[in-house]
């Protein structure tokens, strides 16, 4: 079983802006979270924010990948993750601000950062963590990426791109010049051009 390559999954969640995608159905999560449980703030138990959150993120991340052939997604032991490209495996999760997550200790999750055991009868997968943390009052979301770590230790991690492209500043159009330069001045015959620099010289 391989440890989590950064390289590999970087480039597996590139295809088809896979790791957009994976960031938008957080965001669109988030959201929906916070629109529509505005009584969220009195609720007893953080894990139920917890539970909402990861319920919307799959869903919007099993539609989003419906027409992506190589996106699965396993289900198991009452959860679900996706694999990519039958090389990549990921589950969402809610991280601190170490990039550790909080996971009640089954079998599941305590081999699932154990590299050197396999899952699933398959192998060769890259497992990793779609992790979100927010702010200290929960109130925003901080950060969203990909977290790889080997039981406990964080072994890399690196932030989702979000969609859209850069703005570009449009080029600001020439100032003109200024009204006075434009002005037509009509041309003074030669003999008379002399004249009134004579002129100016008797007047000296």
């Amino acid at each position: 079983m391989p440890v989590p390559d950064e390289d590999v999954v970087r480039r597996v969640l590139a295809v088809k802006d896979r790791d957009v995608l994976c960031r938008q159905a957080v965001e669109d999560a988030w959201k929906i979270i916070k629109e529509g449980y505005p009584e969220r703030a009195w609720w007893r138990r953080k894990s139920t924010s917890r539970a909402l959150m990861w319920e919307h993120s799959v869903n919007n991340a099993v539609a989003a990948f419906e027409s992506d052939s190589g996106v699965r997604v396993i289900p198991h032991n009452d959860t679900a993750s996706l694999l990519f490209d039958d090389i990549v495996f990921a589950r969402f999760k809610k991280a601190s601000i170490q990039l550790h997550t909080s996971n009640y200790p089954t079998l599941l999750a305590l081999m699932f950062h154990r590299h050197d055991r396999d899952l699933f009868g398959h192998e060769g997968h890259h497992r990793v963590e779609i992790a979100h943390v927010l702010n200290q009052f929960e109130t925003k979301l901080d950060w969203i990426g990909v977290v790889a770590r080997e039981r406990e230790r964080v072994l890399w991690h690196f932030e989702l791109r979000s969609g859209g492209a850069a703005v570009e500043p449009l080029p600001l159009p020439k100032r003109p010049a200024p009204a006075v330069d434009q002005v037509l001045r009509p041309v003074k015959p030669e003999a008379e051009e002399t004249r009134d620099k004579e002129r100016d010289k008797e007047s000296e």
